[in-house]
């Protein structure tokens, strides 16, 4: 076996494995105690959509509200760990889907991509190489900036300030209402709106904080986008077509 047929095998378990563990289009769904409130989260455990019953405040109560939105946000996160583990493991007995078929145009015509020269793939490796090496020196950041995102908390408001919503580490760790507001009787979809709104504003804050980190760590983020299309990069080399 040649280092083409190397390569190709590597690669290709490479997809299987990443398609496998993808966890894309994973949503996890939870209840609180009362059955009253329903919440779903995505695949990485962030509030998609949040339904409070109209009946809310006779059979939860304005105390415990925000108790009753945490419970129901925990097990959807649950839920979603067990969703994922369970496709992974129908994935691992199935074959990765075929792509799609190569585009006969594809190397050829004034719209094509040609396949690169030797210097091109040594260019191209000297640069990967060179990322890689000064990616090994910003490791010590890295570890450094994840742990203290980790434990890192953003708050945020949603509109009038009639809820404060807590995150760490992509989690919802704390609501608090306004008391003043709960006193109104709201809706539950009011409810539900201002937790919402508050939330996708605290995910905006901690993603520009994880931005701006990254951005202190160029060869990381070289890396990052590297490993996350692993294709691109081989072909790139033009080590495959």
């Amino acid at each position: 076996m040649g280092l083409d047929d190397d390569l190709r095998q590597a690669l290709g378990a490479a997809e299987q494995a990443a398609w496998e563990t993808d966890p894309t289009g994973v949503v996890g769904v939870g209840h609180d105690e009362s059955r009253l409130v329903r919440v779903e989260v995505d695949h990485a455990d962030a509030l998609q959509r949040l339904e409070i019953g109209a009946h809310w405040w006779r059979t939860i109560g304005p105390d415990e509200i925000g108790a009753a939105v945490r419970a129901a946000y925990a097990a959807a996160c649950t839920d979603r760990v067990g969703a994922w583990a369970e496709r992974t493991e129908a994935r691992s007995e199935s074959a990765l889907p075929p792509p799609p078929a190569p585009d006969p145009l594809r190397g050829a015509g004034p719209g094509g991509r040609k396949a690169p020269g030797w210097d091109e793939q040594a260019d191209e490796l000297r640069r990967t190489l060179d990322t890689l090496r000064q990616a090994r020196r910003e490791l010590r950041q890295l570890r450094e900036t994840v742990q203290s995102q980790a434990d890192q908390k953003t708050v945020a408001g949603g509109p009038g300030d009639h809820v404060t919503v807590e995150v760490t580490g992509g989690r919802i760790t704390s609501i608090e209402f306004s008391r003043r507001w709960i006193n109104q009787h709201p809706t539950g979809q009011a409810l539900a709106d201002a937790v919402r709104d508050a939330a996708h504003r605290a995910y905006a804050i901690a993603a520009q904080q994880s931005a701006a980190a990254l951005a202190s760590m160029p060869a990381i983020a070289a890396a990052r986008a590297a490993t996350a299309d692993p294709v691109t990069v081989f072909r790139r080399l033009g080590l495959i077509e």
